[in-house]
């Protein structure tokens, strides 16, 4: 079998444009179901003879995990993902290649320059909804299948497809996903490079994230005139929920101090911020209640968790209350919010090396792409079989843009060369 790693494996471009075109035109809104897009995805494995498997994920199962993220309002439950399965001769190395499947909502299609619905190209860009986020990233995984298929190459180890739903912080997905062993060695993860960089991007590692709400609770004193709520009795009666939530606030900056001198000396690898405080009514109003939400961010190399630094947070949290008798009068609550994960990286996973040189080699095979490392992305699916699978994974994608927003892109040259890129790496991998 051939393999030298250039440029001799051949994309069928029409071919790779039409299946992405297909995948937009369905829509596949994150939090709503996905069947017909499911159902779409099980016709094209069949007819490669890839062994589709549809499974059902009920996110309520997975209440107790850490990596479980509460959902909003009238968002889907349950969701499906799809497998396939392209089997090995036998003896090789096996490998997964995934991409998720759900994208942003069109609260603002008339935002858009074009029908988001639709594929659109306009020179080296191809505009529509998930076409960067991540649908490339699965018809990628979907055309490698076919051009292994239909130029023959045998391979010893198994490729195995997932596509599944992630924009619902993994409860529906890769949390189920990689909660199961799916025998193999290595996983890569196709999706667009969010920093702009593109396809000789990998990313080899994700930082977690904890999100924290605190809820100061106070007291109005008596009023001196009914209907008049500046006008108290004595002001002093009061307790301000404003001013105490700033003593709490001081107590986290001091810890946050801490941890920069102690994780941050040569890199950084913690942050901490506070990105909204609410409270009070008017300026004449003593304030009954403020909220306060932050967050920390921390790299795999800082070897914490997500429950370590919230007990550590705890802990700050009622020293604060035990030395101030309004707080203790009237006690605050402190919960996770929102988005969270714990890190995970291939230096510290302590395995990887061997899957990032194959992908280094196929990316430099190209010619004109740069290689190049990321690890500051923050709460990528990345985390979900690092931890639960132990399995070294990395990412990587085409060049694309407006992540999150209208006029989503990606760029067809560089779409086609991740198609490329993953054929010479899963024969490489699995021959």
């Amino acid at each position: 079998m051939r393999n030298n790693f250039n440029n001799e494996i051949k994309i069928p471009e029409d071919k790779a444009i039409s299946l992405l075109s297909d995948l937009v035109k369905i829509p596949s809104i994150k939090g709503k179901k996905n069947d017909d897009l499911i159902d779409f995805l099980q016709g094209e494995l069949e007819e490669l003879d890839c062994h589709p498997e549809v499974f059902l994920v009920d996110s309520d199962k997975f209440l107790d995990y850490p990596e479980y993220c509460p959902f909003s309002e009238g968002k889907e439950k349950k969701q499906k993902y799809i497998t396939g399965i392209l089997k090995g001769s036998g003896g090789g190395k096996s490998i997964l290649i995934f991409s998720h499947l759900d994208t942003e909502g069109l609260e603002n299609r008339d935002l858009w320059d074009t029908d988001p619905l639709k594929l659109v190209k306009k020179g080296d860009r191809l505009y529509g909804l998930g076409s960067n986020d991540a649908k490339s990233g699965v018809a990628a995984c979907l055309i490698a299948l076919k051009i292994i298929k239909e130029m023959g190459i045998k391979l010893r180890g198994d490729v195995v497809l997932i596509a599944e739903n992630e924009k619902d912080m993994g409860a529906t997905g890769p949390l189920a996903v990689f909660a199961k062993d799916w025998g193999v060695d290595a996983a890569l993860y196709v999706h667009s490079s969010e920093t702009g960089r593109g396809v000789g991007e990998v990313k080899t590692a994700t930082y977690g994230v904890l999100t924290l709400r605190i809820t100061v609770f106070g007291e109005k004193p008596p009023l001196r005139e009914q209907g008049n709520p500046q006008n108290y009795v004595c002001i002093k009666d009061g307790i301000n929920a404003i001013d105490k939530a700033t003593k709490i606030i001081e107590a986290l900056n001091e810890y946050a101090k801490k941890r920069d001198q102690k994780f941050n000396k040569e890199k950084e690898n913690t942050t901490f911020n506070i990105g909204v405080i609410k409270g009070g009514e008017a300026p004449g109003v003593v304030a009954d209640k403020c909220v306060v939400e932050g967050n920390i961010v921390f790299s795999a190399y800082t070897h914490e968790t997500l429950d370590s630094i919230f007990g550590e947070i705890e802990s700050v949290f009622q020293k604060v209350i035990e030395e101030n008798a309004s707080l203790k009068k009237c006690p605050p609550k402190l919960e996770k919010i929102g988005l969270k994960g714990n890190p995970g990286s291939l230096t510290v996973l302590g395995k990887g090396e061997e899957i990032l040189q194959t992908l280094k080699e196929s990316v430099e095979a190209e010619g004109d792409c740069d290689f190049s490392i990321y690890d500051h992305h923050q709460c990528s699916v990345l985390r979900f079989p690092m931890i639960y699978a132990k399995l070294p994974t990395i990412a990587f994608g085409p060049k694309g843009d407006n992540f999150y927003k209208p006029n989503e892109w990606v760029s067809q040259e560089e779409y086609i060369k991740s198609i490329r890129i993953l054929v010479n790496s899963i024969i490489k991998w699995c021959r």
